[in-house]
């Protein structure tokens, strides 16, 4: 329905750049191509972000629980177009559908049907203590932290901690600044 009584959010598909659901969210974004690529080839320094995407670039899956967290990240935390990660997910996914795939993206960024509100901003370190409290994902998909201590991988954004281990990268941004990037983004919308 969405995408019938609203064909701009898969312009993409056929043009440059499908437009947000809410209009008034099509926002200036920042670009940062370094940042990008990172997201892409999973080298963020968030272990939660960086398995999911290891394991879409392995295997043209991920879970939906990753595809929110790594969604909200590359919008929210590196303040970046949501419409480059929907063309990303476009060209790695095995279970790709055009309405889903735009939708999920829409509600991520919260500039779709039914979005989030802009200010709900996950926090990739709670998310990845709450759903991976044991780090199997992770280690699964990021098999240089295997023998990292779960309570580490869960702190790794604490310089003390990512400072003892030479095998990982640093975390790319600081999750708590970002955040009021973000907020500060959101907010200029009228």
């Amino acid at each position: 329905n969405i995408t019938y009584y609203f064909p701009h959010v898969l312009e993409g598909q056929i043009k440059t750049h499908n437009k947000p659901l809410k209009l008034k969210y099509d926002i200036t974004w920042h670009t940062n191509k370094k940042f990008y690529d990172l997201w892409c080839q999973g080298k963020t320094g968030f272990p939660i972000v960086d398995a999911a995407m290891t394991q879409l670039n392995t295997t043209g899956y991920m879970h939906n629980r990753c595809r929110m967290i790594v969604a909200s990240f590359l919008c929210k935390d590196l303040l970046l177009d949501w419409r480059e990660g929907e063309k990303y997910f476009a060209s790695k996914l095995v279970d790709y559908d055009a309405m889903s795939n735009s939708g999920g993206w829409g509600w991520a960024s919260s500039t779709g049907a039914d979005s989030q509100p802009y200010f709900r901003i996950f926090n990739p370190w709670l998310q990845q203590v709450k759903f991976d409290k044991e780090c199997e994902y992770i280690k699964k998909w990021l098999p240089e932290l295997k023998d990292i201590p779960n309570k580490d991988i869960h702190k790794w954004y604490d310089s003390k901690i990512n400072n003892k281990y030479t095998i990982y990268i640093k975390p790319i941004v600081n999750h708590d600044e970002q955040r009021l990037l973000a907020l500060k983004l959101y907010k200029q919308v009228k």
